[in-house]
């Protein structure tokens, strides 16, 4: 079984292993670095972030999830047939998770966090057009949001991504997706954590104390 299993889907495991591994290395300071000794600072800092998440959606969405989904088309159908009002439910938070991703995505400056902010400074003066300085550091390398959905849960962008894997359409390929999306989720999500810990020490830890990372938490841990 499980030999017939990695045989119908092993591909689609390597390509979102592979994708993963990529994903989370170039957000790494030090692949930034090496990566600005290699180009230059001023590359990194301007155009790779929107690089970096263009690549990201193409590997992701033209990659993975078309080799997943194309290659096994007879395992579309639904295992489960909800009744009506259950459906409903199931709409319901569907929608919430897009609402979420939305919502994560506009608190983070969603400009900048695609990288279109750092690109339209870096063309500008490429262009010899003037630049007004940066008032605001970037989120999550130099600014540490705590409020909003980030009040809730940690990682809302993931949470929003997964809770919408699992209100999709219970099909075998989706359930295959959802569980490797958790488990990068898992994985990615800690060692995130890690580096945000490098960069916000003291602020990321006390934050980390009252703020469950993927599900909110009805009690608070005393800061040390």
């Amino acid at each position: 079984m499980v030999v017939s299993f990695l045989g119908d889907y092993g591909s689609s495991l390597v390509a979102f292993g592979l994708f993963a591994l990529v994903h989370s290395i170039g957000a790494r300071e030090p692949f930034k670095n090496a990566l600005a000794r290699w180009t230059s600072p001023f590359f990194v800092e301007h155009f790779w972030r929107l690089i970096y998440c263009a690549l990201s959606l193409v590997a992701l969405y033209y990659g993975v999830a078309t080799l997943h989904w194309t290659r096994h088309p007879e395992n579309d159908g639904w295992l489960i047939l909800y009744p009506d009002w259950l459906w409903q439910v199931i709409t319901v938070f569907h929608l919430g998770s897009i609402a979420l991703l939305y919502v994560a995505l506009f608190q983070s400056d969603y400009l900048e966090f695609l990288g279109l902010t750092q690109a339209w400074r870096g063309l500008r003066a490429l262009l010899g057009m003037p630049v007004r300085p940066a008032t605001v550091g970037l989120f999550g390398t130099h600014r540490l949001v705590v409020a909003g959905v980030y009040g809730w849960v940690r990682h809302p962008m993931l949470v929003g991504g997964l809770l919408f894997l699992l209100t999709s359409g219970p099909s075998l390929n989706n359930l295959i997706y959802t569980a490797m999306y958790t488990a990068y989720m898992l994985i990615g999500g800690y060692y995130e954590e890690r580096r945000l810990v490098r960069v916000f020490g003291e602020d990321y830890l006390r934050y980390r104390a009252r703020v469950g990372a993927f599900f909110p938490r009805l009690w608070r841990q005393p800061s040390s």
